[in-house]
C-alpha cells in the first residue's frame, strides 16, 4: 500500500509526461490460462486480513505476519501472497535508505511476483476486479521506486501500463470500493497538475478528464468502507489537504485518526504532529512527540528535532531551546541522505532564518531564507511561521 504520504505509493504525476497512451498488454491466447481462486469471496481470509493489516500499519510486523501467513496458505497462487510480503518490507523499511540494498531488492522481487500473479487472473478475465486491483498496486509502487531512483524511462513504462488499468478501474469501481482509491488519486491529480502547472496542459489532453472534488470523494469513500485501502486513502487525504489544498484542518482530522490508531507508526505520527503544529494544536503535538522521538530512523530523528524546535519557539517561546533543536535537525539533514526530507528542511531553514533575523545577522538570515524559499512549494513562508 501507500505511505500517505508521506508520498509512498502512486506517482500519478508521471502520467502527464507520457506522450502516447499505453494499454495493458494481455498475454491471453499466448499462455495457458490458469484460474486463480478469488480472495474476496473467502470470508475467513478477509477476516484474517482485517486483523493483520492494522497490525502492519501499527508496525507490529511479527503479529501481522502471523495472520498474513494464514491468508497466504489459503491462497498460495493469488497476488495477495507476494503483495503482503512486499508491503511488510515497505512499511518496515520505508523510506528505503539504499535502493541497491537487500531490503529494497526483496521488496521489488515481491512486487514483480505480484504482477505475474495478477496477470494470470487478467489472462482469464481482463476485467477481473482482483487482478486489476493487485496489478495497479504493484505497478504503482514500482513506478514510484523507478522515479525515486532517477530511472525515468522505466517509470514511464510502468505509467503507460497503469493508464490502461486505471480506465478499467473506472468501469469496475461500482463493484468494489477498493478501486475508488486508484480512481480517486487519478481524478484528483489529473485535475490538479495542469491547474498548478499550465505547462503540462498540452500533454494531458490525451487523458481522461479529472475532477478534484470527485477524486477526494472517492478517497473519502475508501476511508469509510475499504479493507485494503482505508488507511492508504486517509494518508493520501492528509497529504493532499496539507500540501496542495492548504486545508490544514481537514489534514489534521485524517492525520489525527491515523496517529491515534497507530501511535507506533512514525510516518503517521510525523504527519499528525506537522498538521497539529500548523493548526496551532500545540498541546496535541507535544503529547505525541515522544512517540516520534523513539524512532531510530534518520528521517524521523530529524523530524522530531524540527518539531521540538517549533514547539519550543511557538508554544513555549523558548528561543534558546528552539535554536538548539533547529541546529540539531540541520546537522542530521546534512549528514544523512534522507528521502522525503524537504518539508523538514523547509521548517528547519525557516526557523533558523527567524532566529538570525531576530539576532540582526542579515547575512546568515538571508542565506537561510533563500534555502527555505527554494523548498517552499506549499507557501509555508506566507503563514504565521
Amino acid at each position: 500500500m501507500m505511505l500517505p504520504k508521506i508520498r509512498l505509493f502512486l506517482l500519478l504525476s508521471a502520467w502527464i509526461l507520457i506522450l502516447s497512451v499505453g494499454e495493458v498488454n494481455s498475454a491471453a491466447g499466448q499462455k495457458k490460462k490458469v484460474v486463480v481462486p478469488p480472495l474476496l469471496s473467502d470470508k475467513t481470509a478477509l477476516e484474517l486480513l482485517e486483523k493483520g493489516l492494522p497490525l502492519m500499519y501499527g508496525c507490529d510486523f511479527a503479529q501481522a505476519r502471523h495472520y498474513f501467513a494464514q491468508v497466504q496458505a489459503r491462497h498460495p497462487e493469488h497476488p495477495v501472497t507476494p503483495l503482503l510480503n512486499a508491503l511488510l518490507l515497505f512499511w518496515q523499511h520505508m523510506p528505503f535508505d539504499n535502493f541497491d540494498g537487500k531490503n529494497f531488492k526483496q521488496h521489488s522481487y515481491f512486487l514483480e511476483k505480484t504482477i505475474a500473479a495478477s496477470q494470470k487472473m487478467l489472462d482469464v478475465n481482463p476485467n477481473d476486479i482482483e487482478g486489476v486491483f493487485f496489478m495497479l498496486t504493484a505497478r504503482g509502487l514500482l513506478m514510484q521506486h523507478y522515479n525515486e531512483r532517477g530511472e525515468s524511462m522505466q517509470a514511464l513504462g510502468e505509467a503507460k501500463q497503469l493508464y490502461g488499468l486505471i480506465k478499467t478501474a473506472f468501469d469496475l469501481r461500482s463493484q468494489n470500493v477498493e478501486l475508488n482509491f486508484m480512481t480517486g488519486l487519478y481524478s484528483y491529480y489529473r485535475a490538479y497538475y495542469p491547474e498548478r502547472y499550465p505547462v503540462y496542459r498540452p500533454f494531458v489532453i490525451f487523458f481522461k478528464e479529472g475532477n478534484k472534488k470527485e477524486g477526494l470523494e472517492n478517497l473519502e469513500a475508501c476511508t469509510q468502507k475499504a479493507i485494503f485501502t482505508a488507511n492508504e486513502a486517509a494518508g493520501y487525504l492528509t497529504h493532499i489537504y496539507l500540501r496542495y489544498e492548504n486545508d490544514y484542518e481537514k489534514a489534521l482530522a485524517h492525520s489525527r485518526r491515523l496517529a491515534q490508531r497507530f501511535p507506533n507508526n512514525p510516518h503517521y505520527v510525523a504527519a499528525f504532529i506537522e498538521t497539529a503544529l500548523l493548526t496551532k494544536h500545540y498541546d496535541e503535538a507535544a503529547q505525541m512527540l515522544p512517540a516520534l522521538q523513539k524512532s531510530e530512523r534518520p528521517l524521523f530523528m530529524a523530524a522530531a528535532q524540527v518539531f521540538s524546535g517549533m514547539l519550543a519557539e511557538f508554544q513555549r517561546k523558548d528561543l534558546t531551546a528552539a535554536i538548539k533543536s533547529y541546529q540539531a535537525a540541520e546537522n542530521l539533514l546534512l549528514a544523512e541522505k534522507i528521502s522525503y526530507a524537504n518539508p523538514y528542511k523547509l521548517y528547519t531553514y525557516a526557523g533558523l532564518y527567524r532566529h538570525y533575523k531576530q539576532q540582526r545577522n542579515q547575512t546568515v538570515a538571508q542565506r537561510y531564507y533563500k534555502q527555505a524559499k527554494a523548498l517552499d512549494n506549499y507557501e509555508y513562508l506566507k503563514s504565521d511561521f
